[in-house]
């Protein structure tokens, strides 16, 4: 048996009676569903109850750090708006928090591509109270929210999505050595009660088709109790939008935290600005994992488009002129501003801070080239 990963906390939330009254009555459920339940769930989940972002929230993205990154962002995709030459195009977010990147991003279209800045924004959101603070901060932008991808419009879209894939629930299975010369396996990781706390149970075996469609075949004869990660929604998103992309045109920002390869156990947790165990109070806690970027570019290929990428965001940054443009806003600034404005850049592209644990990557339709940013580098970075 597995040694079980239980918290080290008090675990008195309605969440956690929730799932354990589920646990109880239908025995271990995935682990996919209990990440499903401790974010969105609809009265407790951790996306649903309180605004996680910012420094009063748990944890801080990169367009809270500083708006240059959105302005980037936004030049990028004017760019390649500008070079597609399609029109009536959309705006597309996945994820979009508190609405700062796209606020940032229409303020850079406003002054360099109107038609962007006019064209209608389709917000990717499940939280009502984060979709109040989107329609507070981007008035009077034409505004459709939607909590999937099936609804876009038959139009291209240009669109972003930062740290989305990293918290869409995730599955994992563990590898058992075999028995007294039986063959090992890798077992499904659910989770279930152990002396009353959450904790990691083994489960049934992977079906052959489950072997297959995890990448798990080809793997190295893995040791006892390696762990791997499947996302079947991250698979769903990517092959959506990737659909749409190879229909109608458009391209897709990918920024996450990540590898262009599996991570193994890269489930983690944290409340108020510390790692916590998984477990810890369920709806009190972020969940997140590592993205497989060479998963996502299955997806893509799969379905008739294409991903270029991942290079690292400090790479990506400083490719497409984040350091100039600091320099630029730095001369408008007196002392204190700008000693806070190389801080932040420096936290963006820093290897030692986001810049080389965070990737880009960017959905286009098949077909050959490398846009700027990622003509050195398709897809080999780990």
């Amino acid at each position: 048996m597995n040694e079980p990963h239980l918290s080290q906390t008090a675990q008195g939330t309605a969440l956690f009676e929730t799932i354990t009254s589920q646990i109880e009555h239908d025995g271990p459920i995935s682990l996919a569903n209990y990440i499903g339940l401790a974010l969105g769930d609809a009265d407790h989940g951790f996306y649903h109850k309180q605004d996680p972002f910012g420094a009063d929230g748990d944890f801080t993205t990169a367009p809270e750090i500083s708006g240059l990154f959105g302005e980037m962002c936004g030049l990028y995709l004017a760019y390649m708006a500008d070079l597609s030459g399609l029109k009536q195009p959309a705006i597309l977010e996945l994820g979009p928090g508190r609405g700062s990147l796209m606020a940032d991003m229409r303020h850079v279209w406003s002054q360099i591509m109107p038609q962007l800045a006019e064209a209608p924004v389709h917000l990717v959101e499940t939280s009502p109270a984060l979709r109040q603070r989107q329609k507070d901060r981007l008035a009077p932008a034409d505004l459709y929210w939607h909590i999937g991808l099936d609804d876009l419009p038959a139009t291209p879209v240009f669109g972003i999505a930062n740290e989305f894939f990293d918290a869409l629930p995730i599955d994992q299975a563990i590898w058992r050595d075999g028995q007294n010369g039986t063959t090992g396996s890798w077992r499904h990781r659910p989770v279930g009660l152990i002396d009353g706390r959450l904790g990691f149970v083994d489960g049934a075996p992977l079906s052959k088709a489950e072997i297959d469609i995890w990448h798990l075949a080809s793997l190295a004869a893995p040791a006892d109790g390696s762990i791997a990660e499947y996302c079947a929604m991250a698979d769903a998103y990517a092959a959506k939008l990737a659909t749409h992309i190879a229909s109608y045109g458009g391209a897709c920002l990918i920024i996450d935290y990540g590898r262009d390869g599996p991570s193994g156990d890269s489930l983690q947790a944290v409340a108020n600005h510390q790692p916590v165990d998984v477990f810890h109070q369920p709806g009190d806690a972020d969940l997140s994992h590592w993205v497989d970027f060479s998963a996502l570019r299955q997806s893509a290929v799969n379905n008739g488009a294409r991903l270029v990428g991942p290079v690292t965001q400090g790479d990506f940054l400083q490719a497409i002129g984040i350091a100039q443009r600091t320099e630029a806003v730095a001369k408008l600034a007196d002392a204190e501003t700008r000693r806070g404005l190389f801080a932040a850049v420096d936290r963006l592209v820093s290897s030692q801070q986001m810049g080389s644990a965070f990737k880009v990557a960017m959905m286009l339709p098949s077909g050959t080239g490398l846009p700027p940013g990622f003509a050195d580098d398709q897809g080999s970075t780990a």
